[in-house]
């Protein structure tokens, strides 16, 4: 996998990778959680070891870059470079027992993706994403599919904690109702998704109004492995952070999401 992006982001997935081995350890047992905003938004001790193992190997290899990291907020150095983290990704799912989760970390430069790497320790995948030099899975490049049928096609939708849950449910509505698409997906791992939506496993996802660290490194990766992104209205964003899009392979698949969501969203 190394040989795929330049060396000066070996550390970055070395730090992934560590984060997961921490992870990993906490997986299936008893964990004390910890509310945050809402009940539906906490952490555990994972999270926090996980974090702290990260930031440890990422301070001394990028000591003068800043960090923005889920748990432990930014810490601001003045530099152009942010490595942003997510140091569990699926922290529901994590604390069910349910191994879809994710360590996740982003190399911001201003408001341009450089790098992305997401890291599943439960089946040891490795992902990754260097701009304009493809994604990979475990050293083996990935790319978007093809597939352009809806009714053929699963659609993720990620809405923020405060989002407007009446207007997401009616997106769903409509995409099987009026759309008649396979499965509206809700798995609340959205790096994960954008993983799946690379590696050519499903074909959209709706995002909306979500903190950068829950998409930052998912998003280089999809894009790198040929996804198509747009606002909700179907033009082209004019900054990669922005965090309320949609991503899809590129097919009229994203045409006939887009109709539901200006339908739905009045764009």
């Amino acid at each position: 996998m190394l040989q795929k992006v330049d060396k000066k982001y070996n550390e970055i997935i070395r730090a992934a990778k560590a984060g997961g081995e921490v992870v990993k350890k906490y997986f299936g047992k008893s964990l004390k959680i910890e509310e945050k905003s809402m009940p539906c938004d906490f952490r555990t001790e994972a999270d926090l070891k996980s974090e702290k193992a990260i930031i440890s190997i990422l301070k001394k290899a990028y000591p003068e870059y800043n960090i923005l990291s889920e748990e432990s907020g930014e810490e601001n150095n003045g530099s152009e470079y942010t490595l942003v983290i997510d140091p569990l990704d699926g922290t529901n799912n994590f604390s069910l027992g349910i191994p879809y989760f994710s360590i996740s970390i982003g190399l911001v430069k201003n408001e341009e993706l450089l790098f992305g790497a997401v890291y599943n320790p439960v089946l040891d995948n490795l992902y990754c994403a260097q701009k304009g030099k493809g994604a990979y899975l475990n050293g083996k490049k990935i790319s978007v599919n093809k597939e352009s049928d809806i009714k053929k096609s699963s659609v993720s939708m990620v809405i923020s904690y405060n989002g407007s849950e009446e207007k997401a449910e009616n997106v769903a509505i409509d995409l099987y109702e009026k759309k008649d698409v396979k499965r509206v997906l809700t798995n609340w791992s959205v790096i994960l998704d954008l993983c799946l939506l690379a590696s050519g496993k499903i074909e959209a996802i709706i995002i909306s109004e979500i903190p950068l660290h829950d998409f930052v490194s998912g998003k280089l990766i999809a894009k790198e492995a040929g996804a198509l992104v747009t606002n909700f209205d179907n033009s082209l964003e004019n900054k990669e952070t922005n965090n309320k899009f949609l991503i899809s392979n590129g097919t009229k698949v994203h045409k006939e999401v887009v109709e539901v969501l200006k339908a739905n969203y009045g764009v």
